[in-house]
């Protein structure tokens, strides 16, 4: 393949903490890499006694993906045996998942290196989610270090809401006995906006990307740490058909140094969760936020006030408890405002399952949390319980079913960047 990305040198800046990875592409590849964003992994703790073995991980876990996307080869000089092998069957699930494209890149690695890690820690990705709490609520007697990664679903430069979500993590009560580990790394800005037109449909991140990126990020600590097992939660269960990052075939097949990834919580819900979350805080008599919301509008916790806060506040409700009590701020007025959201917007198959979910749910329970007037608010619940939002979603399908202007939207706002930052100051 006359294609060809190789990783020349891993160096460490930050007293050790900062993996810097040196590598170059042939000229066709160019359009996909931000030449002045070279990708890069920030610990806090000293990584640079890792074996570089261990070190390639968190390179290879974001770049694997598009070279067989792209089609192009990697080199490397070594990486782990466990790790090598798992790209293999990695590779084959996806192929399974995007049966529709051809991927073709292949790694090179001149040396194998076999490494065991001896320990039996745990450690688990934390969000402060749903998903998140509900995986945390099954194994916290494992007390896992939970690790928390700024550039994912919280861009670098946001200071301000980074600080704000590890205060939150830090201060948390029911997470007081376990161990943080917080990570920094450009996962989402050392690629052009070119990597999304990989797809026929823009997502590259949550259909392909994160969950490699997310696991492969914690290699280097995992070393360190001692780890056995990590736990990644589950996003959607097998009930939902759509090709996604994270699966329990994709994440359980990733392995370095013989740890063990589980993708837990697939069996679930998630309403399920919501259950899950709500019973445990009334058996242990523990309230705490559940942090499910980035909105660039949010103001408090959660914003309380768009549709992923939306269906969160309904689940809480009709597990028969205050939302209020979990991080949102919330009154009677919200029920009509979930029938303008839904009214006037279109939503994605996995969206349209959580709300089916709240609709099930809706028909099966009568001891749901009354925030302020039954009767208003019972009369709302009777329309979900009805199929209202059914009805809404199939009158929405029609604008799904036209042509996707959001790829289109995708592409100006990234060839014309400055435009688009002053359309938004306009609008805001």
């Amino acid at each position: 393949m006359d294609n060809l990305l190789k990783l020349n040198n891993i160096s460490f800046s930050d007293n050790g903490r900062k993996v810097n990875y040196d590598y170059s592409f042939d000229n066709k590849l160019k359009k996909y890499f931000n030449i002045d964003q070279p990708f890069y992994v920030k610990y806090d703790l000293d990584v640079s006694e890792v074996p570089k073995s261990i070190l390639v991980i968190p390179f290879l876990s974001n770049m694997l993906t598009i070279s067989w996307f792209a089609g192009f080869d990697i080199e490397v000089q070594e990486v782990d045996e466990d790790f090598y092998d798992a790209m293999k069957l990695v590779k084959i699930e996806f192929e399974k998942q995007f049966s529709e494209y051809e991927l073709i890149g292949n790694l090179i690695a001149k040396q194998l290196v076999k490494n065991i890690i001896n320990g039996n820690n745990n450690a688990m990705l934390f969000s402060g989610g749903i998903d998140a709490y509900a995986t945390y609520i099954r194994i916290h007697n494992k007390i896992p270090d939970l690790v928390t990664i700024l550039g994912a679903d919280i861009e670098i430069d946001d200071q301000s809401q980074w600080n704000a979500f590890t205060d939150f993590i830090e201060n948390e009560k029911l997470l007081q006995e376990n161990k943080k580990q917080y990570i920094e790394t450009n996962v989402r800005n050392f690629y052009t906006y070119q990597i999304e037109l990989l797809l026929k449909d823009i997502g590259w991140w949550g259909k392909v990307q994160h969950g490699l990126s997310l696991i492969g990020s914690l290699a280097p600590i995992s070393y360190i740490n001692s780890y056995a097992n990590i736990y990644i939660a589950s996003s959607y269960t097998e009930h939902i058909d759509i090709a996604w990052g994270s699966t329990p075939q994709i994440d359980e097949k990733i392995s370095w140094a013989s740890i063990k990834v589980f993708h837990d919580g697939f069996e679930l819900k998630r309403q399920d969760k919501v259950d899950l979350i709500t019973k445990f805080s009334t058996d242990t008599d523990t309230n705490f936020k559940l942090r499910v919301c980035y909105s660039e509008l949010r103001e408090g916790f959660n914003c309380s006030n768009c549709e992923k806060c939306f269906r969160t506040i309904l689940g809480i409700i009709l597990s028969g408890r205050n939302p209020n009590a979990f991080g949102f701020k919330v009154k009677k007025e919200f029920y009509p405002e979930i029938f303008k959201i839904l009214n006037s917007s279109s939503f994605s198959k996995g969206t349209q399952y959580f709300w089916w979910e709240l609709m099930e749910k809706a028909k099966t329970t009568n001891e749901y949390f009354i925030l302020e007037d039954k009767k208003y608010e019972s009369s709302y619940l009777e329309r979900i319980k009805n199929g209202e939002l059914d009805l809404m979603f199939n009158k929405n399908l029609n604008k799904a079913k036209k042509i996707d202007t959001n790829k289109y939207k995708f592409i100006l706002r990234n060839k014309f960047p400055l435009f688009f930052k002053l359309y938004k100051r306009i609008r805001y």
